[in-house]
């Protein structure tokens, strides 16, 4: 087959319109993600805050947010979890007195959209503290660290190197899943 300039031009113009319609893809892309995954403004103060407070990347308090609650500060979960970071009452309560050193207050407060991002950088940095890899920290502020201890005591949940690998409980493995890629996401978008 002969090479001549109309070929030339022809493999420029589908090379040109194929990066094109990447760029445009990705663009259409992360549009997407960013509406599933977005940084709230009215929260955005106040989950930098608390983040930095507890020394834990502000990504993880953005991704643990919209995953629990979709930003709404006022829902009260299945559980019984409340607020942004849908924390229990006696999570709250634990928090407060053992992790912040303050005397326990009223559960209402949890509606308080400052007080719940604290209270929940607190416990996110202690669990963090405590097992050391974001995916057991997830397993344990969904599952509680009863049920990860009991895990990571298992010799067919963990690896060789003693980390969770294998989440016995469907609904903890899901709720990993999602706030790992909610996390990834909000690292890869934002951060």
């Amino acid at each position: 087959m002969k090479f001549n300039a109309r070929s030339a031009l022809i493999l420029l113009l589908i090379l040109a319109l194929s990066v094109g319609f990447g760029f445009a893809y990705d663009g259409i892309a992360t549009a997407l993600e960013r509406n599933k995954y977005p940084l709230n403004e009215r929260y955005a103060d106040d989950i930098r805050a608390a983040a930095e407070a507890y020394g834990i990347p502000e990504a993880i308090v953005w991704a643990t947010v919209c995953t629990e609650s979709g930003f709404s500060g006022d829902l009260v979960g299945e559980d019984g979890g409340i607020g942004l970071m849908q924390l229990t009452p006696d999570t709250f309560s634990m928090i407060q007195t053992k992790l912040l050193g303050e005397s326990a207050e009223e559960a209402g407060r949890l509606y308080e959209p400052q007080k719940n991002l604290q209270c929940g950088a607190a416990y996110l940095s202690y669990l963090y503290q405590r097992y050391g890899v974001w995916e057991t920290v997830f397993a344990a502020y969904h599952a509680g660290t009863d049920a990860v201890d009991a895990w990571l005591q298992d010799p067919e949940c963990v690896s060789e190197m003693g980390t969770l690998v294998k989440i016995p409980d469907a609904a903890t493995a899901r709720y990993v899943k999602a706030l790992a890629e909610a996390h990834s996401l909000y690292t890869t978008l934002y951060f």
